[in-house]
């Protein structure tokens, strides 16, 4: 009888409700805004340093320029690098926005060279 009574309520009571407003003003000084407009920068100049590559060879100069030849003849339009970190070479390929698009493209290249492997963006 008690539920009876809660659903008649319910069903009779007032259908507009007290809640809380959506709107809300917010002031924000000028430094504040340029904080907010720097920070953007900050982060699209972060966004676009980093990617996915993959990595072809890591060892000695010689070995290291004939792998990045051989690419090269192979896929053309990859962009490549080739880069040194005491005491190796290392021979890199694409820059990758997109984590599906990094791996489909490593399976590409792990037909010709299987022991590639892909490196994150905080790794590079």
């Amino acid at each position: 009888m008690f539920s009876g009574f809660l659903v008649a309520f319910f069903l009779f009571a007032p259908t507009k409700m007290i809640g809380q407003n959506t709107q809300s003003n917010i002031n924000i000084t000028q430094e504040v805004a340029d904080l907010v407009d720097r920070k953007v920068e900050i982060n699209k100049e972060v966004f676009a340093s980093q990617y996915y590559a993959i990595q072809l060879y890591y060892g000695n100069y010689t070995a290291a320029q004939n792998i990045l030849n051989a690419f090269k003849a192979s896929f053309p339009d990859w962009e490549t690098e080739l880069s040194f970190e005491t005491p190796n070479y290392k021979v890199r390929v694409g820059r990758f926005k997109n984590l599906i698009v990094a791996n489909q493209k490593l399976e590409e290249i792990r037909k010709t060279y299987p022991s590639a492997f892909l490196l994150e963006p905080n790794n590079l």
